[in-house]
């Protein structure tokens, strides 16, 4: 077999597992779901996955890595230009539900803590890819708070990374809860989900403009 039909075929055969794994953490939940039951979706061998993954939690990163290839995409198209600071914050915001509300599995992951070992992510291999897609989620805020001051919009004492990671968990705790929370805020301050966000959301930009 050729060098190229080979790598076709080692594409092919990881697209399958990927898929697999796909499906049923979507329906079982990751931490529910077996290597074997992967493997029966997948109508291969549990040995014929560790040929192409090292272990579950190689899947598990890959199909993080896809979706958040996926998150920076939407996000670079809320910042076109990072001269309208308001529309592109709301911008965000609502990609950020959006992302929520279809990917519900994966916005959770996204939010858990990546392994950063130096030495990891400084070698070429799915962690460095990982890190480095997140690392362009963070600098779209970052350009995008870096532009909102230089125009005069936020205010002027706002250190750019820490402002970053305070937006970003803000920002996500928001959906998390107004998700989680529906009939308890809907009976206790009387607001529906997006009442909610829209409120929230607005709250939390009136924190960092003047």
């Amino acid at each position: 077999m050729g060098a190229k039909k080979k790598d076709i075929l080692i594409q092919f055969n990881r697209d399958i597992i990927l898929a697999s794994a796909r499906k049923l953490f979507q329906l079982s939940g990751i931490n529910r779901t077996s290597m074997d039951e992967i493997a029966r979706e997948a109508d291969c061998s549990k040995s014929t996955i560790y040929v192409y993954f090292k272990n579950k939690d190689e899947i598990i990163n890959y199909i993080v890595y896809e979706h958040m290839v996926l998150l920076r995409n939407a996000l670079q198209e809320c910042t076109p230009d990072n001269k309208d600071f308001e529309r592109s914050y709301y911008a965000i915001c609502n990609t950020l539900v959006d992302f929520q509300e279809q990917y519900p599995l994966y916005f959770e992951s996204l939010l858990s803590e990546i392994d950063v070992e130096q030495e990891k992510i400084q070698q070429p291999g799915l962690l460095a890819d990982i890190y480095k897609v997140g690392e362009q989620i963070n600098d779209i805020i970052g350009e995008l708070l870096k532009s909102g001051i230089e125009h005069n919009c936020l205010r002027e004492d706002l250190e750019l990374i820490p402002t970053v990671f305070y937006l970003w968990s803000s920002i996500s705790g928001i959906i998390l809860l107004a998700n989680q929370k529906q009939k308890y805020l809907k009976m206790r301050v009387g607001m529906d989900k997006t009442m909610f966000l829209n409120y929230s959301f607005k709250t939390l930009l009136q924190s960092i403009i003047k």
